[in-house]
């Protein structure tokens, strides 16, 4: 999902799908975590966070009231290319 305002520009890309049972569908998918990318249009600079499902429910709430608008959805994972999250090797 992306949520544009005056002043930034936030996408959501789903990360990290679970399957699990369902009595009525058998199995589904669930999206548990979130990668979060904002862009601030003014400085031209940018931020990005993994954030989990509920924080992104709350979150999308949160800026819809406050007059952002769902501008795109994203629907595939983000590109490796553009955000790799650092991992200690021990």
């Amino acid at each position: 999902m992306q949520l544009t305002n005056q002043t930034c520009i936030v996408d959501f890309f789903p990360e990290a799908f679970i399957a699990e049972a369902d009595d009525i569908k058998g199995m589904k998918v669930v999206v548990k975590r979130f990668i979060k990318r904002v862009h601030f249009i003014d400085a031209n600079k940018g931020s990005y966070s993994v954030i989990s499902a509920t924080n992104f429910k709350h979150e999308v709430a949160e800026r819809i009231a406050g007059g952002a608008e769902v501008t795109n959805y994203n629907t595939d994972q983000m590109p490796r290319s553009e955000y790799a999250p650092m991992a200690c090797v021990g």
